[in-house]
Parts: structure tokens; C-alpha cells; sequence
């Protein structure tokens, strides 16, 4: 199956840049965090609440959380694309979760759920959409509840503990 028609449509294709590797000789983390934000870009200029919304209206939306999974390196000159999946949204805030693939491979790079508000620039106060972005939104939105609920959706962060066989704890080698 394409991957379109498991993850949700592509708003970006890109090429890793020489720029963007590391000292460990893969891309470094701060550019699939650019990624995915240009991916967000294209997305939002495809439903015209992107720049000129901004301009034009005084309104745009602000991040408010994310959470990135890191998969899979990427090196300098791979080809790459990123999935958009539109979640869930309100009168205000929008969730959607979005997939960095190398382009030629069936495997996951990174992901990237987040949450943003749509806000009125001048006050920096939450706003709510117009009922023209409204609708818009809610089509995408229940066009994309036909994709798969992504796994890593939800996830918190934490160092995984299995249960200790028993009450004794451990000391540290400095004590």
C-alpha cells in the first residue's frame, strides 16, 4: 500500500542538506523539528491560513506542544518526505501528527505529534476560526480518520522500568 494511503498526504519532499549533519555524522535533531515545520507550512498555506492568512487577517497559529520521536538516521543527500495526518480539532486549536520517511524506504525516521491555536496577532489572545476555516478543517479532519491512529500518538517521555524483584535498592558506586 503507498504510503499516502496509510499516513495522509505528503507536504514535503526534501533532500538532506550537508548543513544540517552533525558531529555523529547524521542529520542533526533541530532539522527534523525544521521538517516538519515547513511540512506544517505547506500544510497550512494549502488551506490558506498560512502566510498571506497572517497578513491578510491579522490571525495565525502558534505551537503550543509537541513531541518528536527519533527513528531512523537520515545522512547528507537522502531523499525524504513527510506525511501530514490532521487528528482532531475545535473553534481554536488544531492536533494533527506528521511522519518523516527516507523517501525510498518503508521505514519511519521521526515523528512529530503537536498541538497549535489559532490566535489574533494583535492582542496574542486565542481566537476562533471562521466558520469557512471551520469547515475546511472538518473535512480534512474526517478524511483523515481514515488512516491508522499512529502509534506513537499520546506517548510521554520517561525512562521504562520493569517491576524489581525485590525492595532492596540499589547503591550507587560514588556512596
Amino acid at each position: 500500500m503507498p504510503k499516502e494511503l496509510k499516513y495522509g498526504p505528503i507536504f514535503l519532499e526534501e533532500t538532506i542538506k550537508e548543513d544540517w549533519i552533525d558531529f555523529n555524522g547524521h542529520m542533526n535533531m533541530a532539522y527534523y523539528v525544521l521538517l516538519f515545520d515547513q511540512a506544517l507550512t505547506n500544510f497550512l498555506d494549502s488551506l490558506g491560513l498560512g502566510r498571506n492568512y497572517v497578513r491578510a487577517s491579522g490571525k495565525s497559529l502558534f505551537a503550543l506542544e509537541n513531541h518528536v520521536t527519533y527513528q531512523h538516521e537520515l545522512k547528507q543527500g537522502e531523499p525524504v518526505c513527510v506525511h501530514f495526518q490532521l487528528l482532531d480539532m475545535d473553534s481554536k486549536f488544531i492536533h494533527y501528527f506528521m511522519r518523516l520517511f527516507h523517501k525510498d524506504a518503508p521505514t519511519t525516521a521521526a515523528t512529530m505529534e503537536q498541538i497549535s491555536l489559532h490566535v489574533n496577532m494583535e492582542n496574542r489572545m486565542p481566537t476562533r476560526f471562521l466558520e469557512k476555516n471551520m469547515t475546511a478543517l472538518l473535512k480534512i479532519r474526517d478524511d483523515h480518520e481514515k488512516y491508522d491512529k499512529p502509534r506513537e500518538m499520546g506517548r510521554t517521555i520517561a525512562i521504562r522500568r520493569h517491576p524489581k524483584k525485590s525492595s532492596a535498592t540499589p547503591q550507587s558506586s560514588e556512596s
